[in-house]
């Protein structure tokens, strides 16, 4: 084990290696790719909690796995793997140098933050994952993109400022600088109050919580696409995971605070996709549905802290929406990228296989979408949380799988006025076709046993279930019969937005 979590941080940072010792482009297109493997397989092989621990390593270093982290891990590299295959075959050779020395370092950092045990090596894996996402962000260098990165960058000092001293303050408190220790220290502390709202804004801003969520429909757009599918699917996940880790879920004493990031869960999950409804470019209509989706998440953590005898059960959906999102969202912004065959490829397959994903988010029975969904209102129940707002939330649920549904219509229509009509190289194509594949079918091969009673909460119990999940789309379908009418109409070769 001790050696994959080895590959798995420093295998990504042979990429920026390679560009500084001038490997040829074709080189750099092989290499890219595979840079996730050893994460994937480590994740693939977890059996039980464990840690590496580092004394002789910045303030003495420990990475390890755990049931949430290998959820997350699982998700980050089955996505950069397949946005990776993508890109090396998109990125254009001008460009490919600075770019692959960027996703090595922005992978490194995102996979290093998942295995970090400890505040020292946590915050060093977050800050590079962060900063290097920059270089991604602007990598076109259009006025668009320049600007779109200065927002992001002022946002993510912001946010990197209030994590630190957030993080600092908790350990200080816990004499420690383990990460495990954190969340009784701040609920134990005297200015614990502050030292969550530190943790809960720097993390935030990452996690596109309302408010702190300018940086993301910005970003998004002018990004290239295989970088956009990771920003949303992968990246943003990191400020999740932030909070899951360190915030006081399942200690008592947060139930109003909890309650507050309910509200703002339902506020990001409906404000999200009311604003994306009214987007013009497909890649911003993802990002504004990513920030709806995180709303749900938020709404999760919030939960897990006004209920905190729950979050022992919450906290693995947490990472189970998680996975399902990540993968399901970066097939969405990876089919940006296609053409459009001009023969070959049946009008109705080829909707059909971009809108699946997307109808999986909204919780189509049988998709990845159904189980975490299903797993989400097993956890949710007002009877068995017990605060004051418990009972709103199937309503809110319902209320999210309908605005996800009018999201995807969206992004459907917006994606029919821009996509264009071409070629498609094998490796674009498995790229995305394999996220796909993945996302719709992976759930049903998770390790159920090795996340506690996610395996029960995720099946279909009756029709009744399915018919939960089923009426909300119809319903959004039917509120958008024009949109789907004009699909029928197919594809316009025009102006492709990347």
């Amino acid at each position: 084990m001790s050696a994959l979590i080895w590959g798995a941080v420093l295998l990504p940072l042979l990429l920026p290696l390679l560009v500084v010792l001038q490997l040829p482009a074709r080189g750099l297109r092989l290499v890219l790719p595979w840079l996730p493997v050893p994460a994937l397989v480590l994740a693939l092989s977890y059996e039980a909690p464990w840690a590496l621990h580092l004394p002789y390593l910045l303030l003495g270093a420990s990475w390890g796995l755990d049931d949430v982290r290998q959820l997350m891990l699982l998700a980050a590299s089955l996505l950069w793997l397949c946005a990776g295959l993508y890109a090396s075959a998109y990125i254009r050779a001008e460009g490919l140098r600075r770019y692959s020395a960027l996703w090595g370092l922005t992978l490194a950092g995102n996979l290093g933050l998942i295995l970090s045990l400890d505040l020292a090596s946590f915050y060093t894996f977050f800050a590079l994952m962060t900063f290097a996402g920059y270089g991604l962000v602007i990598h076109d260098r259009t006025k668009e993109a320049l600007w779109a990165g200065k927002v992001y960058l002022v946002m993510a000092i912001v946010g990197e400022m209030a994590v630190l001293s957030g993080l600092l303050l908790a350990s200080h408190q816990a004499g420690s600088l383990q990460l495990a220790s954190l969340p009784e220290a701040v609920a134990g502390a005297e200015n614990g109050l502050w030292i969550f709202a530190l943790l809960l804004v720097g993390f935030g801003v990452k996690a596109g919580l309302p408010l702190l969520h300018f940086w993301l429909p910005l970003a998004h757009p002018v990004a290239p696409t295989p970088a956009s599918a990771v920003l949303s699917g992968a990246m943003i996940k990191g400020g999740l995971l932030g909070w899951v880790l360190v915030l006081p879920l399942g200690l008592p004493g947060y139930t109003g605070l909890g309650q507050a990031l309910v509200v703002l869960g339902a506020l990001g999950s409906l404000g999200g996709a009311a604003l994306g409804l009214l987007q013009q470019r497909p890649k911003t209509v993802l990002a504004y549905s990513s920030i709806s989706q995180m709303g749900l998440m938020t709404l999760l953590v919030g939960s897990a802290i006004a209920a905190p005898h729950q979050a022992s059960l919450i906290v693995p959906v947490i990472a189970l929406y998680a996975l399902h999102h990540g993968l399901a969202k970066g097939a969405l912004f990876l089919a940006v990228g296609l053409k459009w065959p001009d023969s070959g490829w049946p009008r109705w397959l080829g909707w059909g296989l971009v809108m699946l994903p997307g109808l999986a988010l909204a919780g189509l029975p049988f998709t990845s979408g159904a189980a975490a969904k299903t797993a989400m209102k097993g956890v949710l129940q007002p009877d068995q949380l017990g605060f004051g707002l418990a009972h709103l939330l199937p309503a809110l649920m319902a209320a999210g799988a309908m605005a996800t549904t009018l999201l995807i219509l969206r992004y459907l229509v917006c994606l029919r006025d821009t996509i264009t009509t071409g070629y498609n190289t094998g490796a674009i194509l498995a790229g995305w076709g394999g996220l796909t594949f993945i996302s719709l079918l992976l759930f049903w091969w998770l390790p159920w046993p090795q996340v506690g009673e996610l395996a029960s909460l995720a099946r279909l119990g009756s029709l009744k279930d399915a018919w939960g999940l089923t009426w909300p789309l119809l319903a959004a379908g039917a509120v958008a019969w024009p949109w789907l009418r004009r699909l029928r109409s197919g594809p316009q070769p025009g102006s492709h937005t990347p």
